[in-house]
């Protein structure tokens, strides 16, 4: 690979990547008691042009569970009846009420529905959602470190103002640790009030962490991450072996692949992840995970992630790895600048101490570094280029770099060529 220079802005980049797609609208939040149903999260399928899942809880176990999708400028309806997810316990996810999922399929690319979710006892929404295009026009991911600790308060903020300022993007990735104490159900119902500006609208891809299972964490209790699944519905993509924490989709031109860090299966995921990488028909391909190969907190390392998943990355080249799990902000790479670019981040309030040990015990290279700064990563995406930038959302006490939020602390542009040889700058 030959690194080249590239320009600093996106005014000067002339990408088509960088110019705004029709703003999403923010769905209102679930209102209603009884049996109207809650907690509406949309997860994506493996084609998320023509297809879309639902997933939400209700009050009481209902027979008639369904959603019912039209397209807002006029169209045949579309339908699709719920089936219960496995039941929970308020002793390991804090709440034993019924959850249910359903698939809306058949649906038009690059189209924009209005759904509701209905019941016997009553009906959420209507919300909306704009179905990806199936060709490489030029669109925008969010991305969001862990969040974990208060909900309701900083995370809150971080995911308001990176909707607000990129009302464009139709797809958020959350690497993990979503909320702390698992077994606590006022956890989760904070969880889904911080992510309610993005979760009836736009497909959430969410990473299972340690907390999600109660690794690493001391007295904890989550009966097999039975709020995780609860919450959150994977895109099964009907391989052997697969496990609901690992999956794949496509979109506009990338292919996402999700995997579990804290999964006793990670030989299983290499096979998959190799699969997918080798068929990958996209330009562009991402990997998200809650642990990545690279620690950034002292005296941390993840030594199956980097001998099992990161010769996988590495023999494809994929072009982004985002992770969380260290509570700080680094960006780098391992070996080749032109190479696959490691991003780790933090969108919640609790902060650990930064350290680029792990990275030079491994051979790799920090090119931006900061503790104790949320942020959130916003993701342009082109036919030619892949443009990150991470964004400053929030403070710690001892925060370094200070920076105001809303400035960019990080921006990498990934180039590729006719021939896909790859170029990465850094500024």
């Amino acid at each position: 690979m030959k690194r080249g220079l590239v320009a600093s802005t996106c005014a000067a980049l002339v990408l088509a990547a960088c110019s705004p797609s029709t703003p999403q609208e923010t769905a209102p939040p679930e209102k209603g008691t009884g049996t109207t149903p809650t907690f509406v999260v949309l997860n994506p399928t493996p084609d998320p042009a023509t297809s879309q899942t639902v997933t939400w809880r209700s009050r009481e176990a209902f027979d008639d569970q369904r959603v019912v999708a039209r397209p807002v400028g006029g169209g045949p309806q579309v339908r699709a009846e719920a089936t219960r997810k496995a039941a929970t316990s308020v002793r390991d996810s804090g709440s034993a009420l019924p959850a249910y999922t359903a698939t809306l399929r058949g649906l038009q690319p690059g189209t924009r529905y209005r759904y509701r979710v209905e019941n016997a006892g009553g009906t959420a929404g209507p919300y909306t959602f704009r179905t990806p295009r199936d060709d490489d026009a030029p669109w925008t991911f969010l991305a969001l470190g862990d969040t974990q600790v208060d909900n309701a308060d900083v995370p809150a903020r971080i995911v308001r103002e990176a909707v607000d300022e990129h009302p464009e993007a139709n797809l958020v990735l959350h690497a993990g640790d979503v909320v702390n104490e698992p077994w606590r159900h006022g956890e989760w119902v904070d969880l889904m009030k911080a992510l309610a500006p993005v979760r009836t609208s736009r497909n959430l891809a969410v990473s299972i962490g340690n907390h999600e299972r109660c690794i690493l964490v001391r007295g904890c209790r989550s009966g097999g991450a039975e709020g995780f699944r609860t919450y959150f519905t994977d895109p099964g993509n009907d391989v052997d072996g697969q496990q609901p924490t690992w999956y794949s989709f496509d979109q506009q031109g990338v292919r996402f692949v999700v995997l579990d860090s804290f999964g006793t299966d990670l030989e299983a995921q290499a096979r998959f992840l190799d699969e997918r990488l080798a068929d990958n028909p996209n330009r562009w391909s991402v990997v998200l995970m809650h642990a990545g190969p690279f620690a950034s907190r002292v005296y941390r390392t993840n030594t199956e992630v980097f001998s099992t998943i990161l010769p996988v990355v590495e023999k494809h080249d994929v072009d982004l790895f985002l992770n969380g799990h260290d509570h700080v902000y680094t960006s780098g790479y391992h070996g080749d600048p032109d190479a696959t670019v490691f991003a780790v981040s933090d969108s919640g309030p609790k902060y650990y101490q930064i350290s680029g040990e792990d990275w030079t015990r491994r051979g790799a290279t920090r090119t931006r570094w900061a503790k104790q700064v949320s942020t959130y990563q916003v993701v342009d995406v082109g036919p030619d280029v892949l443009h990150d930038r991470a964004v400053v959302a929030a403070n710690g006490a001892a925060a370094q770099p200070r920076l105001r939020p809303g400035t960019v602390l990080d921006d990498v542009t990934i180039r590729k060529d006719a021939q896909g040889t790859k170029t990465v700058t850094r500024r």
